[in-house]
């Protein structure tokens, strides 16, 4: 689990810390959503003063994430323990990933009905499989 999860935050790492290569990317959009849907200049000029930073942030969080990971090479357990800061950049990691595996699914709002078929299936357990630590994670949190 560790090693995957430390995958998934590299990639999205990569992705966002690449996304100038990537052209018009449908998961790079919905990380990085338009400030003003209805106006394209105002959007433009607001992401030109913090998409930067943003992107920063979300990488240096998913490298962070994958370096706690970072797993022995025998099949030891790794235990893991966060501190406040870090859980947040956890649960932001957490979000940034199933954004992107939601776009690929073609999941658009919570109730979005999908029927995973077998080239997805995997990525559609992966998906769950976030939430579910993502939710436990806020309840840990949380207390």
């Amino acid at each position: 689990d560790a090693r995957m999860l430390a995958d998934l935050a590299t990639q999205i790492a990569t992705l966002i810390a690449d996304r100038d290569d990537h052209g018009d990317n449908a998961a790079l959009d919905r990380l990085f959503p338009a400030a003003y849907r209805e106006n394209d200049v105002d959007a433009a000029e607001f992401r030109r003063f913090t998409e930067e930073e943003l992107a920063d942030e979300k990488v240096g969080n998913a490298l962070s994430m994958a370096r706690t990971l970072e797993a022995p090479t025998t099949d030891e357990k790794i235990r893991v323990t966060l501190d406040a800061g870090a859980a947040f950049a956890w649960l932001r990691t957490f979000t940034d990933i199933r954004l992107a595996l939601a776009t690929r699914l073609g999941i658009e709002t919570e109730e979005s009905v999908i029927s995973p078929d077998d080239a997805s299936r995997y990525s559609f357990a992966i998906y769950n499989w976030l939430g579910e630590l993502q939710y436990s994670l806020v309840r840990a949190v949380d207390r």
